[in-house]
């Protein structure tokens, strides 16, 4: 497979033993980032990011660019094509469940990120299309990607201890949450699944099995999206904001002190395009991706990182970005199927 690739360089001058110490036997975490050719039958390619953990922007407020991004090996194993909310992380390993919209599947397969080599789980108990998934206290919980009709199966949990599936109460086949259309967090919210449908929010308690609306009305419209930093939701949405959920007052607030960075957001204007965010180390990562034109080169895309630290001040909650790079240059016709952090 040729990739094409172009690496931003790391500083570090150690930055293959660094990035080595972090696959293996450390807590320094790593991003995971998935790529493929759009149209083309090749495998997807897998890269790792770790950056340095007390990096920061200079004085001046130029880039430092302390990092080291790999490309992973290619494998005999086929890795399958991830869906962004079919994929989760597991402690040092990443679970990529079911299948795409042309080719449903009821597998379940496990990236071992200590040495880079997949496994299968135990299928589930029906073939699932691009559905989704959220990790809580050693269970995995699948829903949706699955015919409406099939009641039964509609959500379901994988117990990581006993490597066992069980179907769990669903809504009525009539219910909203049923449709095709709904976001799941793929982080559990103060021990709760929280949904967003077409026009209402709910959770999902699992110790009683029972669904409850949270908001009248949904964010589903808003948010490309969420994930969780210590008890507290946060989510990026179509317009460039960057938000966090007051669970009090059942309303989402703005993070404050990032107005240049919510500006740089609006890809409408700067040509650049929000993948995801996560949970990096109790820190806010936005995944982005920026188009541009290179002189006789045709499109590109670069890919880039920010992260942000959060603080809680006087009930509202503070952002300063640390930390902002490109750390890949792709042609445009790949595109980023999912980033999770191991």
């Amino acid at each position: 497979m040729n990739t094409h690739f172009t690496t931003a360089t790391s500083s570090s001058p150690n930055s293959q033993f660094t990035i080595s110490r972090a696959h293996i036997g450390t807590t320094e975490p790593c991003l995971y980032l998935c790529l493929k050719l759009r149209y083309d039958s090749s495998d997807p390619q897998w890269f790792t990011l770790w950056m340095k953990p007390d990096e920061n922007l200079t004085s001046n407020g130029e880039t430092m660019h302390d990092y080291s991004l790999i490309q992973l090996p290619s494998s005999s194993y086929s890795p399958p094509v991830p869906y962004r909310k079919s994929t989760i992380a597991v402690g040092s390993e990443i679970y990529l469940i079911g299948g795409l919209p042309e080719a449903p599947s009821s597998s379940v397969r496990i990236l071992d990120c200590r040495i880079h080599t997949w496994r299968d789980a135990p299928n589930m108990t029906l073939a699932r299309s691009e559905p989704m998934a959220v990790y809580l206290d050693e269970k995995i919980y699948v829903m949706g990607g699955c015919k409406n009709d099939e009641s039964a199966n509609w959500l379901e949990v994988f117990d990581i201890k006993t490597q066992t599936w069980r179907a769990l109460p669903s809504p009525r086949t009539d219910h909203e949450l049923r449709c095709k259309y709904i976001k799941v967090n793929p982080n559990a919210f103060k021990g709760k699944l929280y949904v967003a449908a077409e026009t209402k929010d709910y959770t999902y308690e699992p110790k009683d099995g029972t669904w409850n609306v949270v908001r009248e009305k949904s964010i589903f419209k808003d948010i490309i999206d969420w994930c969780v930093i210590e008890d507290v939701m946060y989510s990026c949405t179509y317009s460039g904001s960057l938000l966090w959920y007051d669970s009090e007052g059942r309303e989402w607030r703005e993070i404050k002190g990032l107005d240049v960075f919510n500006v740089c957001l609006t890809w409408y204007f700067k040509k650049m395009h929000v993948h995801g965010i996560v949970n990096y180390v109790g820190k806010l990562v936005v995944v982005w991706r920026q188009w541009y034109n290179e002189d006789g080169k045709g499109p590109k895309t670069k890919v880039g990182f920010s992260k942000i630290a959060l603080e809680n001040r006087h009930k509202d909650i503070w952002g300063k970005t640390e930390w902002v790079n490109t750390v890949l240059e792709i042609p445009k016709s790949y595109y980023t199927l999912t980033c999770v952090d191991v």
